[in-house]
């Protein structure tokens, strides 16, 4: 339960995070349709980490967990770029949701490589909570690497020719779309255990490009973030 010295320090940062928010819809206002960036993020802490779990030599997922984000289920973010805006400076969180190996892990020369399906979502709160910045959903991501660059791997998606599905509460995509996550740090470099990648922890960035199609209108994105910043602090009194 929150104490009354608690309460203003509450208030006081999802005001900061509603500020934030608001930036974020003002710049829209310039937005229009347009094929390009969608979203571009940065990790917070580089102590943070992708952990991969290889299961029992024949699956392996990808999660968020374990990370010191409140919830211990998301990695902390900064946005930079958001629907096509540069230099913006946005705290969000980055959840993995059922991100698992799709069939076995192959190599080609110098190559490895293994297809996934799930979802990454960017949000302000953590464990997807809160505004719903941008959710990526895919049912045919390749995550690979090369021997010629141990520590690093990528994790990408596209529409077409796979199915990349890109929502969020400030616009709507249509294809081609593009998801790429690169991985540095990756320990141990990427390998394989029984017919799956091994198991590894990874830093992460990110970049997602589509075609902008909708824009709410401002009044909308207003009202939304207002609805958002007053529906916490009720919830947190309550408690």
């Amino acid at each position: 339960m929150s104490t009354p010295d608690q309460q203003p320090a509450f208030s006081a940062r999802f005001l900061r995070r509603f500020v934030a928010l608001a930036c974020a819809a003002l710049l829209l206002l310039g937005s229009s349709a347009n094929a390009g960036t969608v979203l571009q993020f940065d990790q917070l802490n580089p102590a943070d980490v992708v952990t991969a779990t290889n299961v029992g030599g024949t699956s392996t997922t990808l999660t968020t967990t374990g990370n010191v984000d409140g919830a211990g289920v998301s990695v902390p973010i900064v946005i930079t770029n958001f629907l096509g805006t540069p230099g913006v400076n946005i705290p969000a969180f980055e959840t993995f949701v059922n991100v698992t190996s799709t069939g076995p892990a192959s190599t080609s020369g110098p190559f490895t490589f293994q297809n996934y399906s799930g979802t990454i979502e960017f949000t302000s709160g953590p464990g997807s909570t809160g505004v719903n910045y941008l959710t990526a959903t895919f049912t045919s991501a390749t995550l690979s690497a090369s021997s010629t660059s141990p520590g690093a791997a990528s994790l990408s998606a596209a529409q077409p020719p796979s199915s990349l599905v890109l929502t969020s509460d400030f616009a709507a995509f249509s294809p081609p779309s593009n998801l790429s996550i690169a991985l540095g740090n990756v320990t141990p470099p990427l390998g394989i255990t029984g017919s799956s990648i091994s198991s590894f922890t990874a830093q992460n960035t990110g970049t997602i490009t589509a075609t902008i199609s909708v824009i709410p209108e401002p009044s909308t994105l207003c009202l939304s973030s207002f609805a958002v910043v007053f529906g916490m602090l009720v919830y947190r009194k309550k408690r």
